[in-house]
C-alpha cells in the first residue's frame, strides 16, 4: 500500500520488489530473459493534489479499461486489474522481452475527509486517471489575517 507523500526529487530511488528477479542476472553475468515467476507486475503512478482533489495517475499502456477495477474503501483507493498476453501461434522467438504482463494491483492511502461517493475514473491512451475529491470540511482553505 502506497501513502500519500510530497513529491521530492530526492525520492526518486527505485526498489526492485522481487529479489528473485534481480539475483540471476547478476550471478549470470548476463542480460538473460527471466521468467516471471508470479505474473504480476505494477504500473508506475503519479499522485498530485488539485484544487482540493487528489489526482491519481497510472501509465497502463496495453491494458483494456474494461479489465480494471478501480475501489474506494476507509480512505484506501484500490486499482487493480490485468494486462493479458496475447498468444502467439507462430511460437515466436524474441530477442527481447520486457513488458509485463499478469495481474497488478496498487493501494493508495488518503487522510480522513475524502469523498469516495464523488470519486471519478477515466482511462485515455494507456494512462488511467483517478480523481479522489476532498470534502468540502478538509478542504484547506485561506484565512485573512486582520490587522488589530
Amino acid at each position: 500500500m502506497t501513502t500519500m507523500l510530497r513529491w521530492s526529487p530526492r525520492r526518486q530511488f527505485h526498489f526492485h520488489h522481487n529479489v528473485d528477479d534481480v539475483l540471476p542476472g547478476f550471478f549470470n553475468g548476463a542480460m538473460e530473459e527471466v521468467e516471471q515467476r508470479a505474473e504480476t507486475w505494477l504500473p508506475p503512478a503519479e499522485g498530485r493534489l488539485e484544487d482540493g482533489t487528489y489526482v491519481i495517475q497510472l501509465a497502463l499502456p496495453g491494458v483494456d479499461p474494461r479489465d480494471v477495477a478501480v475501489s474506494v474503501l476507509d480512505g484506501v483507493l484500490t486499482v487493480k486489474g490485468e494486462r493479458k498476453r496475447v498468444e502467439d501461434s507462430a511460437k515466436t522467438e524474441y530477442f527481447v522481452r520486457e513488458v509485463a504482463y499478469g495481474m497488478f494491483q496498487r493501494s493508495f492511502r488518503f487522510p480522513e475527509g475524502v469523498d469516495a461517493g464523488r470519486v471519478e475514473a477515466r482511462s485515455v491512451n494507456g494512462m488511467l486517471e483517478v480523481k479522489v475529491p476532498m470534502s468540502g470540511a478538509a478542504t484547506p482553505r485561506t484565512i485573512e489575517v486582520k490587522a488589530a
